[in-house]
Parts: structure tokens; sequence; C-alpha cells
């Protein structure tokens, strides 16, 4: 117990996970950061990609998240992302689709607001690609 600590990840519309863990490894904006129990008080920036926290019984489990913060704040952190699920639930079809209408609306004159807002989508889709092809070839 005296090496884990208090974990909630929380997106826009459901709880992703609530519990103890011993490791967190966010994606964010320069790399991958690792929380360990008892870090300094932070706040991260969380980019789209892929979140994973191994539990108190040393498993692995991983997220693929969209844009958001994590917050460590005496040994409890606390992801909030606007999404978060699961490699094996994702649909391929449903992502590449939404790959390829980024990618169409890319290719068409936008606002610079616009422009970003399709930028994360792009990202979105592709990194859900990578995770749900990923769990595929295993």
């Amino acid at each position: 117990m005296a090496n884990t600590f208090y974990l909630q990840v929380l997106a826009s519309d459901h709880v992703f996970y609530k519990g103890r863990v011993e490791t967190l490894v966010i994606p964010a904006p320069d790399g991958e950061e690792a929380l360990l129990a008892h870090h300094a008080d932070t706040i991260m920036s969380i980019v789209e990609g892929e979140l994973r926290f191994r539990d108190e019984e040393g498993h692995w489990h991983e997220a693929i998240v969209g844009r958001g913060f994590a917050q460590m704040i005496n040994n409890r952190a606390t992801v909030l992302v606007d999404t978060a699920e699961r490699p094996e639930e994702i649909d391929l079809k449903r992502a590449e689709e939404a790959r390829e209408r980024a990618e169409e609306q890319l290719r068409q004159k936008q606002s610079m607001q616009e422009y970003y807002m399709t930028q994360a989508s792009l990202a979105r889709a592709m990194v859900r690609l990578r995770a749900a092809n990923r769990k595929k070839d295993v």
C-alpha cells in the first residue's frame, strides 16, 4: 500500500477507472510522463494517445484517451480527458471513417479554429487506429 496511490480516470461521459495503482503513464505534449507514488504535486497536459497504469496486482491496463489534463496532489491522481476507451472497444471501421473524414476536411478551406479541431480529430482517429490494429495483431 505504501508504493501505491489513488487514481481516478474521468472521461467526459463516464468514469473509466477508480482505484489504487503503482504506476501511471500519460501521453504528454513532449512524450510520455510517468507518475509513481508520492510524486510531487503537479498538473500536466494530456494529448491524444495511450494512457497506461499498473494496478496493485501488477496488471497493466490501457486506455486510448483524448486531450485533457492530469493532476497529482497528496498522492491522489485525477485524470480528466474528453474520451477514454479500452483498445479492444475501438470500432476499427468507425475509426477509419473518422480518419478519412478528418483528412478530407483538412483538404478544404477552413478557419483556424476549424483547422485545429480537424487536426485534433485526425490525431484521435490515428491513435485509435494504431491501438486497435496493435490489439488485432496480438
